[in-house]
């Protein structure tokens, strides 16, 4: 049986979760998400492999370029410049993604020994 994390469709819905998570649309994100994770599943009776692992936290993390989200909330609020906070979501973003990719790494040894 070929690997479920590997084959053509379920790397599509991964990067297509994590483009759209990169644009700040996590609304959007969400069903590509949950279709890779079910597919990166199939065949492990219930037991997470460690691509998965750090998949769901690499989205639960969204390291986001452009948070379109909420720009356009603070633009609704009469924001006069709503992207003015990129330097705090870019630094925020990839303080969340190294501290999670760091801990999925660990776990990841510690589990296996």
């Amino acid at each position: 049986m070929p690997d479920a994390a590997r084959d053509e469709e379920t790397l599509a819905a991964v990067s297509a979760n994590l483009s759209a998570n990169l644009l700040g649309l996590g609304n959007a994100a969400t069903p590509l998400g949950v279709r890779a994770a079910r597919r990166m599943a199939r065949g492990r009776d219930g037991a997470a492999s460690d691509d998965l692992c750090l998949f769901i936290v690499l989205n639960t993390a969204s390291l986001q370029l452009l948070p379109t989200t909420a720009a356009a909330l603070r633009a609704a609020q009469g924001a006069a410049r709503p992207f003015d906070i990129l330097p705090a979501v870019w630094l925020a973003s990839l303080g969340s993604v190294a501290a999670g990719v760091l801990a999925a790494k660990g776990f990841s040894r510690v589990w296996k020994a």
